[in-house]
C-alpha cells in the first residue's frame, strides 16, 4: 500500500470548499470529484502564479494521465486543502504530485499524480516549456521520495 504523504512535503496549498453534490451515494467525496479538486488546484496555480491564459493563450495544457489513492473518506461539509508539488519537469511534460488534506491534519485523505503535456495551441504540437514557466514550476519541486 502507498503511504499517505505528509503535509510537510508540500509548500503550496489550494483551498477547497466542498459542496453537497460532491458526495457520492455513500456520503463521501466521489473519486471523480477528487480528480476535479486536483485539476482545480493545478489550474489555479497556472493562472494565478504563472499568469497563463488557459482559455486563449499560446499554450494549452492537456492531462494525459491521472491516478489517485485514498486513505480517509472526507465528505461535505469538509473544508479541504490540496497540496501541490512537482515531481518531474521534462520538455513539454509536467508531473504533479497532489494530496488532499483536512486543515491542520498531517496525513492526507487522498494523494495522486497528474501528468500534463503543454502544446502550442495554434499547431496542437507539444512544445518545450518556456523558461519563465519552468522557473515558476521548479519552485514547487518536491524532494525525492526515499
Amino acid at each position: 500500500m502507498i503511504e499517505s504523504p505528509q503535509r510537510t512535503a508540500f509548500s503550496h496549498f489550494h483551498p477547497i470548499l466542498t459542496r453537497p453534490q460532491d458526495n457520492d451515494a455513500n456520503g463521501h467525496i466521489a473519486s471523480a470529484t477528487v480528480h476535479c479538486f486536483f485539476e482545480t488546484a493545478i489550474q489555479a496555480f497556472l493562472v494565478e502564479q504563472a499568469e497563463l491564459d488557459l482559455r486563449d493563450g499560446e499554450l494549452a495544457a492537456f492531462v494525459v494521465s491521472s491516478a489517485a489513492d485514498y486513505f480517509a473518506l472526507p465528505g461535505f461539509p469538509d473544508v479541504l486543502e490540496v497540496g501541490l508539488g512537482i515531481t518531474r519537469l521534462a520538455g513539454s511534460t509536467v508531473e504533479y504530485r497532489l494530496a488532499l488534506y483536512r486543515p491542520g491534519e498531517a496525513d492526507a485523505c487522498a494523494a495522486g499524480t497528474v501528468v500534463q503535456v503543454f502544446i502550442e495551441r495554434a499547431s496542437g504540437r507539444p512544445v518545450q516549456l518556456p523558461e519563465v514557466l519552468q522557473g515558476i514550476l521548479a519552485g514547487l519541486q518536491l524532494a525525492p521520495q526515499a
